[in-house]
């Protein structure tokens, strides 16, 4: 027994130690985890780069897209202006082209006298406003130009698009389309009367043209409707009255550096010089600057006149102008109801005030009898048409445009007249999603009119 508990301790063999891995074979181990990291950014920034590079690719085909169409619609809007100048052109052919007198036939078409069973005077003459009447758009133009093609896709061929030399077109003969080639887009142009506003160059003319245009402004800037504009300060802390406002347009204009002083009793110099100096109105900015002494080159620069603010913009930017000749009278055939107002006033004698005229209900009854002779917002009527309507109305005429004082008081009047030589036209156009819009004042002449004043936006 002793010998069998003196043996010694039997002990499980310890396992064999692990292999132990070679250096070369741990590196392979971490250079995977490093290659998975390397593989991960690498894809995070080539998806970067693939998306930057489609977002700039999209960015720049657009941009290109939005040139294109921005050339189309410049091309566009040019059209319509080369269209309403061609229109005006037709415009200043008819106004030229004597009309025979169609007063009884109008009277039998309206029955003899206008509703109301107030008798007026029938117009004299068909003053046709081609203008008003003509929409100027793209359509008129696909109207004029053939666009089909052919099936292969060419545009047609005119055989009589060239002429030979010395041929003459036979007039009898259906009008031919001509093929421009086709467009996309479209254009609209809107025509506006410049001669139907007040003229600010007309204050430094002569007596005889300064006294009744001075009058006019200051009938349109006192009206009270427009009160609300010259009852506080400005964002300059200036306050003016009307009268500040027209004596600051005079000395804008006129020659000399004197600041003018009013006085519409005077016949012969409605302004005369003072002593104060005209440019002490704009010391007071910074930079300093002075009165032009020189015509307006446009409508904006009245924006540097002492007293023209954004709100004094806003109520007579329409109602005035610096644009036609300085012998050019106001046109009588306006929609404005206020310019029509302030023609009222000019064929109303002025040295027998008739206290009617402020009567705003009063001035409405002869609007609408205006409105009636014309029949049509496109027909126009003569100065004498006008002043006998004002006349019906019981109102003292001035002799100098009173046909029954002065037989040639149509045409050698300088108050107001029937026809107009500068237009102003405004033309948009639009090709995909961009709009270009161009501005042109032109005043007719033997051509297409001469250009005055051009803008694009």
């Amino acid at each position: 027994m002793r010998g069998f508990f003196s043996q010694k301790a039997r002990r499980r063999p310890a396992p064999p130690p692990a292999p132990v891995a070679a250096p070369a074979v741990r590196r392979d181990r971490r250079a995977r985890g490093v290659a998975l990291i390397i593989a991960v950014i690498s894809i995070t920034v080539l998806t970067v780069v693939a998306t930057e590079f489609a977002y700039n690719t999209r960015v720049d085909l657009q941009l290109a897209a939005n040139q294109r169409d921005e050339v189309r619609a410049f091309y566009m809007a040019r059209s319509g202006i080369a269209l309403g100048r061609l229109l005006l052109r037709f415009q200043r052919q008819v106004d030229q082209t004597p009309i025979p007198n169609l007063g009884n036939m109008l009277q039998q078409l309206t029955g003899g006298a206008p509703a109301g069973g107030t008798p007026s005077a029938a117009p004299s003459s068909l003053n046709i406003q081609l203008w008003k009447l003509a929409r100027v758009d793209c359509h008129m133009l696909k109207g004029m130009v053939n666009s089909d093609a052919s099936a292969e896709g060419a545009p047609a061929q005119d055989s009589n698009f060239q002429m030979d030399d010395g041929e003459t077109p036979d007039p009898s003969a259906p009008p031919i389309r001509r093929s421009f080639g086709g467009f996309e887009g479209c254009f609209l142009a809107d025509i506006h009367d410049e001669e139907e506003k007040l003229n600010v160059h007309r204050l430094s003319s002569l007596a005889t043209d300064a006294l009744p245009t001075a009058a006019r402004m200051m009938d349109l800037f006192g009206d009270k409707r427009f009160e609300f504009l010259f009852d506080r300060e400005d964002s300059n802390k200036v306050r003016v009255t009307p009268q500040d406002v027209v004596i600051a347009l005079k000395d804008w204009v006129d020659e000399d550096e004197v600041q003018s002083a009013i006085n519409l009793a005077d016949p012969v110099n409605p302004f005369a010089s003072g002593f104060a100096d005209e440019g002490m109105h704009y010391d007071r900015f910074d930079p300093r600057y002075e009165a032009k002494n020189a015509r307006f080159d446009s409508l904006d620069e009245l924006y540097r006149v002492h007293g023209v603010t954004d709100r004094f913009m806003a109520a007579f930017r329409d109602r005035l102008t610096v644009y036609p000749d300085i012998n050019s009278r106001p046109n009588i055939n306006t929609d404005d109801p206020m310019m029509m107002y302030m023609a009222i006033l000019s064929v109303a004698d002025q040295t027998k005030p008739d206290p009617r005229l402020q009567d705003p209900v009063f001035i409405q009854e002869i609007i609408t009898q205006i409105r009636t002779a014309r029949m049509f917002s496109f027909m126009g009527m003569s100065v004498a048409d006008f002043v006998n309507i004002v006349a019906s109305a019981g109102v003292p005429i001035n002799p100098s445009v009173n046909p029954s004082v002065n037989q040639n008081a149509a045409n050698n009047n300088r108050l107001v007249g029937d026809k107009s030589q500068t237009f102003t036209i405004k033309s948009v156009g639009e090709a995909g999603s961009v709009q270009k819009t161009l501005t042109a004042v032109v005043r007719l002449d033997d051509t297409l009119g001469r250009l005055l004043y051009w803008r694009e936006e």
